[in-house]
């Protein structure tokens, strides 16, 4: 039993009996209680744990999150800490936004939340707030990672002209950073310099580099500029300057909680020890198995440190309620095969259903993968299985490119998780627009973006346009300004070509159309060079030809299936869709079926230059995949494969034999022979599509 959890009073009206507000306190700790109890013993023992420091070893799927905010919402309740005394640092922001959600429904209405962020967003209001005591003004500008890289790298440009070495200046101070060096403290200077000297760098380049490193942050200051280490670096340096101020905050906190904890680095544990209250009240939640980010200087090591310095208590929360048995057993196996990890056993929770939930299915190559996937999606999608319960997950962007066509070919709707799709971009959607003003002249969101073809003509010109009569607004064109009038008239003229030509003719129209292949070499350079010609067009082009191919026949018809193919998604929607995603940035989420394209030795594990350079991170990244599944995870292995810019022929995975007998083996492989004596007639689009596509991805 919870101590405590029958101790809340019983708030009664002046009358004796209790009045309306009274009720809904009594209510609302009812159903407190009752979310409690349903809680599992481990699960309990953590929402149960009042002062002293904790260490919450959670699983993937054990309900760590509910577990936190059950915790939060108690010590808030029934300890009655103030919300100005808790703290709780989460690693994204979403994160905070679910947990700050989870805590204003089970507070009154109208209550006072703790402070519920990331350690960036925590060390941006300190600063703001005190950051004038070392001189940082109070409406300092923040800027992103590529503009401090960006500056960084021209000051270093004075010094290295190689811009290959520049990056490495530029990482080693990044590094040093991220472990809470300051390169304005004269006792952080040896560590950065002994850091440059471990690379190529020379006597006389580091103390260069030394030098430019310091303008930078004295550049920084003095243009009233913060970057996101500047955040967590100046927060330190701040409560270190000023002893006041850090014994004000210590004796405020009463409570701090860290999320992800294995995802911090040495700054952030370092700004946390300034912070922590002399109740050493410090609850540490994560799972050094899911630890996926030291490529950007997180520290899982901080999680084993914080517990032996902090004599911290343990808990661990092995039970998995999110996947099948024969998932969590399979993750459990790989990852078991890390040596130097906290020791914890994940447990299914959930009963196996006799299904084939493990799958491996083996293809010849990326294309055929592509095609395969994209197939058994479809089917899946046939037999009423919703879109936004798959994901397919892909340890390289560069899958993604591979994947779309095959998706968008059989009509499946999908979006694409950290970065933009296919369709998203510029050069595609104004490709798309001309498209769509060929086959409907009076589209006026398509003419609203081809106005950006014509000089002159914006939102009020194409308002003019849309209000006179007539079926194709361009055609009247002459009421403008002479030069726009001109530039309009010429662009009437070249989309009657394109109606005229059909949608076939798309890509080659694009480029040579004047107004068209001049948009295009000021706001895509890299996609407008005779060498490289344009890559994204071209494979849109490619996906509506194989439509194409079985169109009706009248112009109409043609341009009405082509828009079809691509109606699914225009890059101005959001799509709940299948999602595209790299495991990277599918930590957090679930599905209930996962696809994971790439289960080949040099994908998974990632080989640069012919090895893995982080074998246990990248298991990691692995399991992190895997345990994304609740019912069926499907592996796709190809067995020739684009690494280090060259096709390789590779076998699948070595963690396929790590996790089992498990998976159930599909093998889609076409031999030499077969290919060569398969039928070859007008309908063999497929031989044709891959040689296309190959192309196209060297191309990129």
């Amino acid at each position: 039993m919870l101590p405590g959890l029958f101790e809340w009073p019983y708030m009664e009206a002046e009358h004796g009996r209790p009045d309306q507000m009274c009720r809904k306190v009594a209510n609302r700790r009812r159903q407190g209680l009752h979310r409690i109890l349903s809680l599992d013993p481990d699960q309990q023992q953590v929402v149960a744990h009042g002062q002293g420091p904790a260490a919450v070893l959670a699983g993937a799927g054990s309900g760590k999150t509910r577990c936190t905010t059950e915790r939060a919402l108690r010590r808030l309740s029934e300890d009655r800490l103030p919300p100005d005394s808790m703290v709780l640092l989460t690693f994204t922001n979403r994160a905070a936004a679910e947990m700050r959600e989870r805590l204003q429904q089970g507070l009154p209405a109208g209550a006072e939340l703790p402070f519920i962020g990331t350690f960036h967003a925590f060390g941006r209001q300190l600063l703001r707030k005190h950051g004038q005591q070392i001189g940082i003004p109070m409406r300092a500008t923040q800027m992103d990672g590529d503009d401090s890289r960006r500056m960084l790298d021209t000051l270093l440009a004075g010094v290295l002209s190689d811009r290959r070495r520049r990056q490495i200046a530029i990482d080693v101070y990044e590094a040093c950073t991220a472990r809470g060096l300051d390169i304005s403290a004269d006792r952080d200077f040896p560590a950065f310099h002994e850091a440059l000297s471990e690379t190529e760098f020379g006597p006389v380049a580091s103390a260069r580099c030394l030098q430019r490193f310091r303008r930078f942050e004295t550049q920084k200051r003095d243009s009233g500029l913060l970057d996101y280490s500047d955040l967590i670096l100046l927060s330190s340096r701040l409560l270190e300057a000023c002893p006041d101020l850090a014994a004000e905050l210590r004796e405020r906190f009463r409570d701090i909680t860290v999320d992800e904890a294995q995802d911090t680095d040495g700054a952030q544990f370092g700004l946390l020890k300034l912070i922590a209250p002399p109740c050493r009240s410090i609850l540490l939640v994560g799972d050094d198995d899911q630890a996926i980010y030291e490529w950007r200087h997180a520290r899982p090591d901080n999680l084993k440190d914080f517990i032996a310095q902090f004599q911290a208590t343990v808990y661990r929360l092995e039970r998995n309620y999110r996947s099948r048995p024969e998932i969590v057993d399979g993750a459990g196996r790989l990852v078991a095969h890390n040596s130097d990890r906290l020791d914890k056993t994940p447990r299914p929770v959930r009963s196996g259903t006799g299904d084939a939930v493990l799958q491996i299915h083996l293809h010849t190559d990326a294309n055929a993968l592509a095609e395969s996937l994209a197939s058994q999606i479809r089917r899946r999608l046939d037999d009423g299985i919703p879109a936004h319960d798959m994901a397919v997950l892909y340890r390289k962007k560069r899958m993604a490119r591979l994947l779309e066509p095959a998706l968008l070919e059989r009509g499946i709707p999908f979006e694409v998780r950290g970065s933009m799709d296919l369709l998203g971009h510029a050069d595609v959607r104004m490709m798309l627009a001309a498209a769509r003003l060929a086959a409907n002249p009076r589209d006026s969101g398509a003419l609203i973006r081809l106005a950006e073809l014509v000089p002159g003509l914006g939102s009020r010109g194409v308002g003019r346009l849309l209000s006179q009569p007539g079926s194709d607004p361009l055609a009247v064109a002459g009421q403008l300004k002479p030069g726009t009038a001109d530039a309009a008239l010429e662009l009437h003229q070249a989309l009657e070509r394109l109606r005229r030509r059909g949608p076939e003719g798309l890509v080659r129209w694009c480029q040579e159309t004047p107004l068209f292949s001049r948009w295009l070499r000021r706001h895509r350079p890299s996609q407008a060079t005779p060498s490289r010609g344009h890559p994204r067009l071209e494979a849109v082009q490619r996906i509506l030809n194989r439509r194409l191919d079985t169109a009706a026949d009248t112009a109409a018809q043609r341009w009405q299936s082509a828009l079809e193919t691509l109606g699914a998604k225009n890059g101005d929607e959001q799509n709940a869709g299948v999602v595209l995603s790299t495991i990277h940035a599918a930590k957090g989420l679930e599905w209930p079926e996962v696809h994971l394209a790439g289960f080949t030795e040099g994908l998974m594990p990632l080989e640069r230059e012919g090895r893995v350079q982080n074998a246990a991170e990248e298991r990691r990244l692995a399991y992190v995949a895997i345990t994304r599944a609740r019912e069926r995870l499907l592996m796709h292995h190809s067995d020739l494969l684009t690494l280090d810019g060259s096709l390789q022929t590779r076998p699948p995975s070595p963690y396929l034999q790590e996790l089992g007998a498990g998976p159930q083996r599909h093998d889609h492989r076409v031999t030499a022979a077969a290919a060569e004596a398969a039928p070859k007639n007008g309908q063999d689009w497929l031989a044709v599509m891959r040689k296309q596509l190959k192309q196209g991805e060297e191309s990129c």
